[in-house]
């Protein structure tokens, strides 16, 4: 039983499973906010990532965004199969960039973003806080990458 005890204890402070739950909730938040494009929010943030920055490869957006290329590479397949991305192959790379299609879907895109952003905002305990908890969570995530990268 004192095992069971201090599973439960490790549980409750175990930060892979309180970033899961924070990652759970926040994808069902963003689904939810999202669902006016008839989109996933992962393309949603394509789009709004090849808007402000540019053409980009398919390796500087996964890097960019943080997804593996190999993941990237099923959500661009699809997202040019709506019509959504132009894809142009060159020597060993993908330059992807936004078509006509995608540009078009962007005021409606950044509408749901800015909703999003209030709903989190309101739900994380006001102005600021969600601000502080991104920083931190990308500050862990960064510590732990360069802790990982020196084994």
């Amino acid at each position: 039983m004192k095992g069971a005890m201090s599973m439960t204890l490790a549980i409750e402070n175990c930060l892979y499973f309180a970033s899961n739950r924070l990652a759970r909730e926040t994808e069902r938040l963003a689904i939810a906010a999202y669902k006016p494009t008839g989109l996933s929010p992962s393309y949603n943030y394509i789009l709004m990532t090849l808007a402000e920055i540019g053409p980009l490869t398919l390796h500087e957006l996964a890097a960019k965004m943080g997804i593996a290329p190999s993941t990237m590479s099923r959500f661009i397949k699809k997202m040019a199969a709506d019509g959504l991305i132009t894809k142009k192959n060159g020597w060993r790379k993908i330059d992807l960039a936004l078509s006509e299609k995608g540009k078009q879907l962007l005021p409606l895109t950044y509408a749901c973003f800015q909703q999003l952003g209030k709903t989190v905002t309101r739900l994380s305990g006001g102005l600021g806080q969600k601000e502080k908890t991104v920083a931190q969570l990308n500050q862990q995530a960064a510590l732990l990458n360069r802790k990982k990268e020196k084994q």
